[in-house]
């Protein structure tokens, strides 16, 4: 099962129907047997924060983390599945992490180190996801427990997790999903567990499978960006992941590993400018949701960035020489 037929399919679960999980995405009329194809980066934040706010569960990260199925990760996850042991596994995960195109190796970074009897798993997040930073990191802690059991047969020993945000509103439900102390407010998100476990040997170890799936992920990190349109659609990815709070030029070109200058050429080699994209994403999310959802004006434009929904009627006026009621009336 893909990952995109997976979350519709786990959404149900909140009764969030698979047309409005994907609203925005461009994929709302898709038949389901399509759900299989690949994500925009951008197409993948748009879903993430419709099953957010859809679902109304503030420790959604956590349920899809610890839920998902391994098969969702694809040649990346059968290749962690036939390593000889879990430390060579980890190695492979981290190692080949940004083939999905989505959080991890992207917006999230996983990396691993032993101290003493511990090993540690670090995560680190980047910039660009805004209000999503926490849920990513939650799926993250989650599917670190999830793909243990599933490549071991085994539960990850835990001795404790340290998470380098404050309590969440919902830190109760931590408890739900590890048995180890947690940890907030610390200077690095870790997970922190018995470092024997990495010489533990996996039941379906097969180095031959192994090359196999592994010639595979290092295609897919070669050409995993031939699906993105390259500089102006990864723009729009962090733009897009941070709509709702404003993600400046600076902060974006960091993200990107550019410097700010350098993407203020870059856009203005294409005659564009920063400011005429975050524009652009802005409306066209606006769009989107006049045109197939019923949600308030004012309700649309808080989400889509803008503070004032007087601000957000005359920038859609300029842009589309109506207001935003008119637009929805000739829907």
């Amino acid at each position: 099962m893909s990952y995109l037929a997976w979350v519709c399919e786990f959404m149900k679960s909140y009764e969030v129907d698979r047309r409005r999980l994907l609203l925005g995405t461009g994929l709302e009329d898709s038949d389901p047997c399509d759900l299989a194809g690949e994500m925009t980066e951008a197409q993948h934040l748009l879903l993430i924060r419709n099953a957010m706010q859809l679902s109304g569960d503030p420790s959604l990260g956590l349920a899809m983390g610890f839920n998902r199925h391994i098969s969702t990760l694809q040649s990346y996850g059968f290749a962690i599945m036939c390593c000889e042991t879990y430390g060579e596994a980890i190695r492979v995960g981290c190692e080949y992490q940004g083939t999905l195109g989505r959080f991890s190796g992207r917006f999230l970074q996983l990396s691993m180190h032993q101290e003493g009897s511990e090993a540690v798993m670090d995560i680190e997040t980047r910039p660009g996801l805004g209000e999503m930073t926490t849920f990513a990191v939650e799926e993250m802690l989650g599917s670190i427990v999830a793909s243990t059991r599933w490549v071991t047969g085994k539960t990850l020993p835990l001795r404790e997790i340290r998470c380098a945000y404050p309590p969440p509103p919902h830190q109760a439900a931590y408890a739900r999903y590890f048995s180890c102390p947690i940890l907030f407010g610390a200077l690095r998100t870790q997970v922190r567990f018995d470092a024997a476990f990495l010489h533990t040997r996996l039941p379906m170890a097969n180095a031959s499978a192994a090359r196999v799936h592994l010639e595979h992920c290092k295609r897919r990190a070669d050409d995993v960006d031939s699906i993105q349109d390259e500089l102006l659609a990864r723009v729009r990815t962090q733009i897009v992941g941070a709509v709702a709070t404003g993600l400046g030029l600076e902060a974006c070109a960091s993200s990107l590993a550019i410097s700010p200058r350098t993407l203020r050429r870059k856009l203005q080699q294409r005659g564009l400018t920063y400011q005429a994209l975050v524009n652009d994403v802005r409306l066209g999310l606006a769009c989107s949701y006049l045109e197939k959802t019923d949600l308030p004006v004012e309700v649309i434009a808080e989400r889509v960035g803008f503070k004032e929904p007087t601000s957000f009627s005359r920038a859609f006026k300029r842009s589309f020489g109506c207001s935003p009621r008119s637009f929805r009336q000739n829907r």
